[in-house]
């Protein structure tokens, strides 16, 4: 982490170590942390924003803005010689 500051990609940083720690139970690991995620949804924001933002993502998954469809790269392109 860099000086204090909170950074997407360290918290994914660690969130694949959890993965890494247990290799063969991937599928019941990001269960638990969902659930505890949920779990911290309701108590700092209540039930009901809960439910609502439970919505909101079903509607972005439905939407198609999340999918396991992996995006293709583009190949860089070869630079003339000189």
């Amino acid at each position: 982490m860099n000086k204090g500051k909170l950074s997407k990609t360290d918290i994914e940083n660690d969130f694949i170590q959890i993965l890494d720690k247990y290799p063969k139970s991937i599928e019941k690991t990001v269960s638990i942390c969902f659930e505890l995620i949920l779990e911290c949804f309701i108590v700092m924001y209540d039930k009901k924003k809960t439910i609502k933002l439970l919505d909101q993502a079903k509607k972005s998954i439905l939407e198609g803005n999340h999918t396991q469809n992996p995006v293709k790269i583009r190949k860089p392109r070869k630079r003339s010689k000189k």
